[in-house]
């Protein structure tokens, strides 16, 4: 959570450094944030977190559950793996920015484990606690299109018992081919698209029964 609130500090403070905003709505990068912890069957976990730049670049303190960790780190904003130290002692850990869902979204992995966090401003938290929970849908009886593409190859028959890794079908974009594997056991249900269309993102290739 402090990782995730110290990368979204220094982004405000990046964006807040642009030229050329308009008076009254310039970006204020502020000290206090929540970071939501955001939890598959809704039931998210809300943390009251400070952020002191602490003086230098590449730098901060952020307090979380009365608990002091000063991040360094020179790493850019843009990088995948995040490198520094925090209090003191080296880490590496891994923040991907955005995911399908939710272009706001921090996914953090370090150690191991890995959170979702939605790191905003303590009123945003308030209106974000309002907002209906809407259970994303069950698609993993699905093959789903990754990317717009020609379809070169179905290689499953309806009926046919399939084992998770083993080839479902292939798409070419951008002039290579890309494999789609079963991510579990099961019985083909349906194949709802035909060797040689052209697909779309997420379009269903095969349904499992």
């Amino acid at each position: 959570m402090a990782l995730a609130a110290f990368v979204r500090r220094k982004s405000r403070e990046r964006a807040a450094s642009l030229s050329g905003q308009l008076p009254g709505y310039d970006v204020k990068v502020g000290q206090a944030y929540a970071v939501i912890t955001l939890d598959a069957k809704g039931d998210h976990q809300y943390h009251e977190i400070e952020v002191d730049d602490a003086g230098g670049r590449g730098t901060a303190v952020i307090k979380v559950n009365d608990k002091n960790y000063a991040i360094h780190s020179n790493s850019r904003l843009n990088d995948i793996a995040i490198e520094g130290t925090v209090n003191g002692q080296p880490f590496t850990a891994q923040v991907e920015r955005g995911s399908a869902k939710n272009p706001l979204v921090l996914q953090v992995q370090h150690h191991g484990r890995r959170i979702d966090a939605l790191v905003v401003s303590p009123r945003m938290a308030e209106l974000y606690r309002q907002m209906p929970f809407k259970a994303p849908p069950d698609l993993s009886r699905f093959v789903l299109s990754p990317m717009p593409g020609l379809l070169v190859d179905v290689a499953v028959t309806v009926g046919q018992k399939v084992q998770a890794g083993e080839r479902v079908a292939v798409i070419e974009a951008m002039k290579m081919e890309n494999v789609l594997f079963a991510a579990q056991d099961g019985v083909v249900k349906s194949v709802l698209a035909s060797k040689g269309e052209s697909l779309t993102v997420d379009q269903v290739i095969v349904e499992f029964a």
